[in-house]
């Protein structure tokens, strides 16, 4: 059996085992935040609206938050397929990424939940809660098994030309990056492979940009290098 056929068997077991427990799960939780408007709150007449109201724009942005912590809850769940060649210039080879969820929460699941919200002069923050099922939950701890390795990265995207997603994103491939450089002595074509969220991404707004700290396991295909001309 490969090594990976070995980690797939242990990950297979470890859900097998907490699927036939009965210990409940608790929720998983994550803060993400949107850009509060900057006008007064409190304006004459029909414009009027109380702190704990959101603006229409607020409203819009609170809707792709939400789509946001489904794929980062899924991603901690069930985790991503990913896909990654890295830029190659003296072989005029572009850079291609594909992060691709293996399932996701689905849309309007009532167990996606805001559990609190906090506004401050620039940001309003959302404490968003995810209550697992007993099989999500195998496959959650499934991920923390130490047969995985672990591996941090860090994203930045334009606030402009960006998103958080593709900031969770750019977190991912950079923690590809840092894993990789330091056991691959040659650049790999290509990376294949399955990743997790151990935790839930760590994202922040810096002088124009979005940010992503991430944290995952891995689970990767052994590189397929170049050949040599």
């Amino acid at each position: 059996m490969t090594a990976n056929g070995i980690k797939r068997w242990i990950l297979c077991t470890v859900l097998t085992l907490f699927m036939a427990s009965s210990i409940p799960a608790l929720p998983i939780e994550g803060e993400f935040w949107v850009i509060a408007d900057l006008l007064e709150l409190n304006l004459p007449g029909s414009n009027s609206r109380t702190i704990d109201e959101l603006s229409p724009r607020e409203e819009d942005a609170l809707a792709t938050l939400i789509e946001d912590a489904r794929w980062a809850f899924s991603g901690m769940i069930y985790g991503f397929s990913v896909r990654w060649t890295p830029p190659a210039q003296n072989r005029n080879v572009a850079e291609n990424l594909q992060i691709r969820p293996l399932a996701l929460i689905p849309r309007g699941d009532p167990r996606l939940k805001t559990l609190s919200t906090m506004r401050e002069t620039r940001l309003i923050h959302f404490l968003l809660g995810y209550s697992l099922d007993e099989t999500q939950a195998a496959r959650l701890e499934g991920w923390q098994s130490a047969v995985f390795p672990s591996a941090g990265g860090f994203g930045r995207v334009s606030l402009y030309y960006g998103s958080r997603r593709e900031a969770m994103e750019a977190g991912i491939r950079d923690a590809l990056y840092q894993w990789l450089r330091l056991r691959e002595y040659n650049r790999p074509r290509e990376i294949t492979g399955r990743v997790a969220f151990t935790q839930f991404p760590v994202t922040s707004l810096d002088n124009g940009f979005f940010t992503a700290l991430v944290h995952l396991k891995l689970d990767l295909d052994s590189p397929r290098p170049y050949f040599a001309d």
